[in-house]
């Protein structure tokens, strides 16, 4: 079954009973208990049977959806209309219905359709009216953030109490409780002698080839470091060409959007003129 076509009169009994619902809301304060979005789209939906004469075959779910296109469509009028360099100062509402259809293509996917001039005025009110009630309902429950805060810092004092102490550590002492001496070398503890010349001789030498290898391993590691170095220099080289390139090719599409886009802003200026010479 084909959906029945929204007629003028009824989006006009729309937007008023939208409007006066809003208003009651808007009057009430504080009176009142927060309404859910639900019910708030059903007292909209019985004061638009009302005036619709007491029947309607338009269902609650209709009315929601009816309400996020025109308000899609008052967006995107809003937005032509501001924007005097596409729209070169005409009056939408002198346009006819099929020219502003043909305009309604570029809404960029959303559900848009014409509206009136008087459904679009009220539609203004009435977003400006839902507005500033967000802005009052998020003042007065700044108190219920005051008191998630103090549950907070609550917890992170709990968290602090149960944090673990730290471990004493303890040195322990021999069973004897006195200084063991320390030995001057291995062997002297195994033989109770001192080393002899000749092994101090051996021992001597060894400890120069240690050294020496030691000396070289430093100039080993001097030519790593080196080369290490002149790569580094050379991969800092190479990015720094790789990123000016970068740019380069960012400039390069930053000019070709910018030519495409007075190209698109000149095509819509010559659309418009065309439709507005078709009057």
């Amino acid at each position: 079954m084909a959906r029945a076509v929204w007629t003028l009169e009824e989006l006009w009994w729309l937007v008023q009973a939208w409007e006066e619902v809003v208003n009651e809301r808007r009057n009430a304060g504080g009176k009142k208990k927060k309404m859910g979005n639900m019910e708030f789209n059903r007292l909209i939906h019985e004061r638009f049977v009302a005036l619709a004469g007491g029947s309607s075959p338009r269902s609650i779910s209709t009315i929601m959806n009816r309400k996020d296109v025109l308000q899609s469509s008052f967006e995107f009028i809003r937005s032509f209309v501001g924007n005097k360099e596409t729209s070169g100062g005409l009056d939408w509402f002198a346009l006819p219905t099929s020219n502003q259809r043909e305009l309604m293509k570029t809404a960029g996917g959303k559900r848009v359709q014409p509206i009136e001039e008087r459904v679009f005025s009220t539609l203004n009110k009435i977003l400006k009216n839902e507005s500033a009630m967000a802005e009052q309902s998020g003042e007065s429950d700044s108190e219920g953030y005051d008191y998630s805060s103090e549950g907070d810092k609550f917890e992170k004092g709990m968290r602090a109490k149960k944090k673990p102490a730290p471990k004493k550590v303890t040195k322990h002492r021999s069973s004897g409780g006195k200084r063991v001496p320390v030995s001057k070398s291995a062997l002297e503890d195994e033989t109770g002698v001192m080393l002899s010349q000749k092994e101090e001789k051996h021992s001597k030498e060894k400890r120069r080839r240690v050294s020496s290898k030691l000396a070289s391993s430093k100039v080993g590691m001097k030519d790593v470091l080196e080369r290490q170095s002149d790569v580094l220099a050379g991969f800092l080289e190479k990015r720094a060409d790789e990123r000016s390139q970068e740019h380069e090719r960012s400039r390069q599409e930053r000019e070709m959007d910018q030519k495409f886009w007075a190209a698109e802003t000149a095509k819509d200026r010559a659309l418009l003129r065309e439709l507005f010479s078709a009057k």
